[in-house]
Formats: C-alpha cells, structure tokens, sequence
C-alpha cells in the first residue's frame, strides 16, 4: 500500500498522519543528509514540504520512487509500534531489518531471541488488538477516541526529537559504500537511486557478502565488479545463498566452466545471474539437443556470444533455426557449422534481418538457389552480419547499374568473393576509378578484371596494386600502356599474385631460358599472359626442359604450356619427327590411320594432294 494522501480521512486522522510524515522527512533527512547531499540536485529536494490544496497533493520529486513510499509505509509502520507510552521511538532503529535476505536474517535471530518476556508479550498483543480491531465497531470507537484527543494532540518539538538523534557513520551507509569503497562513478550512484533506491535501504554486511561472493567465484577484479553494477544494478537485490550461489554452480557444472570462462559471461552479460535456472537449463537443453552440439562446442559458443544465453527460446532460438533448417533448406550438420563460425546468426531478427537478406535480396535479386546460399553461409558466414539497407544494397546497386553486371553475374560475383561485402562501397569505387583513369582501361576490361578477379578491390591503390603494376611493366618492357593493359586483361590473377613469391622467381627462371632475350619474353607473355598464372615447379619447368631437350624455340612454350600431358606427348613426338625430316617434308610412315588422325587432331594439319606418293604437311598453330 502506497503512502498517499486521498482526502478521506477525518481530520484527527489526516493530523496524525502528517505528523508522522513531519517525522518521516525528518529522520530520512537526519539519516541521511550526507548521502542526500552527494546526490543531483534534482532528487535532493528534501526540503520541498506537502502543500495542500483543495485536497491535492504536490510531491516533490524524491517521493516520486516506488520504492521510497515503501520504505515510508515500513516507517510508518515501524513507527506505530512504539506508540505505547512505556516506549520511545528511535529514528536510527528504521531500516533494522528492512530488506535483509537470508544471510543477514540469520544474524538478526540472536537479536530477536534476546528480547525479554515483556517486550514480546507487549507485541503479541498489540498485534492482537491490530487483526481484532477491523471491524466496523472498532473504526466507530478508533474514530471517537482520535475526535476526543485531537484537542490533546502535541506537536514535538524539533528541537527535542533531534536532541536524541544522531548520524550513522558513512562506512555503515550503503551510499557511501557503493561510492567510496566500490566507486561508482556518479552517474551510476545517480542510476541506483533514481531507479533502483532501494538498493540503499540494504545494510553494508549485506552488500558486502553478495560483492565478496562474485569475486571469489569469479576472480573478479574491481572494474569487474564496477562493470557489472554498473550493467545490472538489480544482481544487488539477489539474494547471494538462495539466488547467486546456485545460478553459478548451475552454469559451472552444466557446461564446465573455468572462472575465466564464467568471469566473460557475466561481464558481458550480468542479466545471465538473474535468470531461473529452470530458464538457463532450457536454452541449454536447446543447443545440446536441437542443434545437436556437444558440451565442449556449446561452452566455446556461449563463452564467443554470451548474448545466446539471454535469447529466448520459443521466442528467439527455435524459430530462427526452422527458418534456416526447413525454409532455406540448410542440413543441420552444415547448421552446426556455420553457427559456431558466426554465433550472431541465431540472433538476428527473423523478419528484418534473415528472411530480408536471404531470401528477398540473395533469392529474389540475384537468383540465388538454396545451394547457393548454403556455399555463401559456409564460404564466409559473417557476411550475415553487414547492413541490407546500408552496405549491401548500395554495393549491389552500383554493380548492377553503373558496372552494368546482370544479376547472375553479379551472384557469380559474390559466391567467388563473398568477402566483397566486407569492403566499402568508397573502396570499391577507388580501384575501379584506378583502372578505368589511371591504367586507361575501358569499361569492358574493368568489368573482365572484377569478374575474374573480385577480390582486386582489397588492394590498396596506394601500395599493393601500384607495386605489382609497376613491376609487370618493368619486367617485361610493357612500356606501352596498350601492351600492359592487354596482359592484365589477359590475366586478372596476376594482380593477386605475390611479387616475391610468385613473379619474380618465374621472370628470373624464363629470362635465361629465352636467352636474355627481353623483346622475345615480352612477345611470349603478351601472346600468353596467362603463362605466368602456371606453376614454376610443376609445370613451366617440366614443360620448358622437354621444350629445349628436342631444340624447340623457347617461344613455343606459349602453345605447350595450355595443352593435356596426352595432348603434349603428343605434340612434342610431331615436332621431333618434323624436326627430324627438315622441318618441312615429312614422307608417310607406316603409323596406322588411328594414330595419323590422333595427331592431326592435336596439331591442326591441313592434308593436300600431291603429285608424288608422299604428303605435303602445312602445320597450323
């Protein structure tokens, strides 16, 4: 019941109640007058009386907190105890067990067991008289007893009911303990009392043993414990052996947690202590057996996103994974795997977020198909964590309209490079702007280039994609910006490639093999730039080697390089017996048909009748 004036008491009634509020302001005021004097000045309008007005109201904004007219009922209460007169109220007796929890009721038991006989009996009836004095009769006889003593009604005196008061010391006020020992910044101190003051009513022993308990449980530090008040003031209200405790040791053994495994959860989320454990044990139950994941993989997931732990679950968890198991069609073995890569996904709002970006932009705008989506779910999952409206969209936009890619093209696109997504759409115009104005390439080549090879927009223009540039034209002579536009466009991949590793061991290697002939080795890699896409080691060594073994121009390794080991035996027997003959006449062997053609196959020959019993060969590229 809230402590509020209605305008329906008899005056003798609405008397005495205010003067016990004269009371109540003044003993808050006392008790409190450091704590208060610390706080805003907004809330410390203590000295902001009642003014009646036409029976109405005005409180001043301190009162505004449900938990003060708590309190101020528990005070009034507490006050009408000791209107016996063999007793005297003591103000600082208020707060003597007002919001103790089990660990400081049991401190007070002794207390309560020490009260002589008198004492008790006097309670027990004064209780008595309270449970038998509801009826009608009663208000009738309490109504004529206060209209005979309002004329003998006394008002005390201030001065004497401050004589017998005096003021706890700071270090016994929750205030000042959560200030000075904790130090809470001030705008937390102003977060508890504006919305959780009843925090303040509780002794320091018992904030003690809650603080005490996280750190021992947890090897907190002090920011730690700051962290957590801070995010979750109400954790304070728990009790530390009937709520705290057994939360804890739940999670620990469940998924057997070390005190750094527990510290991460609850500093990122304190809220995971205030719910039930019959709560926590169903989200549990939820990654275990829905999702199908061991102990291990379910600790790993919820120590990466402890946020899971406060999902609900027929809410939040069960209809995100229907979505994506039955509607997308992702099996849940491939599920388990993209979770534990991206946890984040299994929070998402289904109707904004995964029914928007899976189905109405990667099904209906780039014609994705569900195997589609489950490679781009398990190539890079994280690209379910970017902006539809703020990142996708726009890149997506400028692909298709202003680069002019189809939608299928743009889905090729993306499945070759999901990392696309990752980068800015001012990034992405930069190095398209680099190779359309500063190589001069048109906008077919620069449409060939991000088609091949999407992932040119990580180079940075200002270093990677320059130095390899400059030492493509430098190593071969492509002093002409036709002839560098040409490989590059020829061979995308070169701009991935890497200079010391890759490049510069296979132009160090052919160079000698061309006999430091640099315009020949220019011509080779302008006629083939994809020779420098081959391997060193596995195929332009092995292919070269045979290439000088039967006396071949080193040029020719642009036409052996692309063919089939097959096709290559093949090639290279031709060219030996060619060789062999003179380079031009070739007289018919004694090979059967079947070879005849199995060769003309692979070296494209023109036949021609002749006057002679032989044939005339014209060898064709």
């Amino acid at each position: 019941m809230k402590c509020t004036f209605n305008g329906k008491h008899e005056n003798a009634n609405e008397i005495q109640r205010e003067m016990k509020w004269m009371a109540l302001l003044i003993v808050c005021a006392i008790k409190n007058s450091e704590a208060f004097a610390t706080i805003p000045s907004k809330v410390a309008a203590l000295h902001e009386p009642f003014v009646h007005n036409d029976r109405i109201t005005r409180k001043s904004s301190l009162f505004q907190s449900d938990s003060f007219f708590d309190e101020a009922d528990e005070l009034l209460s507490f006050m009408d105890m000791y209107e016996d007169d063999h007793q005297t109220f003591h103000p600082l007796d208020y707060g003597h067990g007002i919001h103790d929890d089990e660990h400081t009721l049991k401190r007070r038991q002794g207390e309560q067991d020490a009260l002589d006989e008198p004492s008790k009996k006097r309670l027990i009836d004064q209780a008595k008289i309270r449970l038998n004095g509801t009826g009608k009769d009663s208000q009738i006889e309490s109504e004529e007893q206060s209209d005979e003593s309002i004329d003998n009604l006394v008002v005390p005196d201030l001065n004497t009911l401050m004589a017998n008061m005096h003021l706890a010391p700071a270090s016994e006020i929750a205030y000042f303990y959560l200030q000075n020992t904790i130090k809470l910044p001030p705008e937390v101190m102003w977060k508890i009392t504006n919305d959780n003051g009843c925090i303040l009513g509780f002794t320091v022993q018992n904030l003690e043993h809650k603080i005490n308990l996280l750190r021992r449980m947890m090897n907190l530090t002090d920011e730690d414990v700051r962290i957590i008040i801070t995010k979750q003031p109400s954790i304070l209200h728990m009790s530390a052996n009937r709520n705290i405790s057994p939360t804890v040791l739940f999670l620990v053994r469940s998924l057997d947690l070390s005190k750094t495994d527990l510290r991460e959860l609850v500093v990122a989320y304190p809220c995971i202590l205030c719910y039930s454990m019959q709560n926590l044990a169903r989200k549990l139950s939820f990654f275990l057996k829905d999702l199908g994941l061991d102990v291990v993989s379910v600790r790993e997931l919820l120590v990466a996103e402890p946020k899971l732990l406060c999902a609900g679950v027929s809410s939040g968890l069960e209809p995100r994974l229907v979505f994506l198991h039955r509607e997308i069609g992702i099996p849940i073995s491939d599920l388990r795997t993209i979770v534990k890569a991206n946890p984040k996904l299994l929070l998402y709002s289904l109707e904004k977020n995964l029914r928007a970006k899976l189905i109405s932009f990667f099904i209906m705008r780039l014609h994705m198909e569900p195997k589609d989506i489950l490679k781009l779910l398990k190539s890079y999952p994280l690209i379910m964590d970017y902006s539809l409206e703020n990142h996708m969209l726009p890149i997506a936009k400028y692909f298709l309209t202003e680069l002019e890619f189809s939608p299928m093209e743009m889905r090729r696109i993306l499945l070759k490079f999901p990392r696309l997504m990752t980068h800015s759409l001012f990034k992405i115009k930069h190095v398209v702007g680099y190779l359309r104005y500063q190589l001069g390439m048109d906008a077919n080549e620069v449409k060939r280039i991000l088609f091949q090879a999407p992932q040119v927009v990580s180079l940075s223009t200002d270093d990677t994609l320059v130095s390899k540039v400059v030492f493509l034209r430098d190593s071969f002579g492509l002093k002409n910006e036709k002839d560098l536009r040409k490989v590059i466009a020829g061979m995308p991949t070169l701009l991935l490639c890497s200079v010391e590793n890759n490049l510069r061991p296979k132009v160090e290697y052919l160079l000698p093999q061309f006999g430091g002939d640099e315009l020949e080795l220019k011509q080779a890699i302008i006629t083939l730039p994809t020779l420098l896409g081959y391997s060193l080691e596995k195929r332009i060594k092995p292919r070269m080697a045979r290439i000088s073994d039967i006396g071949l121009e080193p040029i020719k390794i642009t036409v052996g390089i692309t063919m089939k080991d097959v096709n290559f035996e093949a090639w290279l027997d031709n060219k030996r017996i060619r060789i062999a003959n003179g380079g031009r006449l070739l007289k018919r062997s004694r090979a059967t048909k079947s070879t005849r053609q199995q060769i003309d196959e692979v070296v494209g020959v023109e036949e021609i009748p002749a006057e002679s019993d032989g044939r005339i060969m014209h060898w064709k590229r």
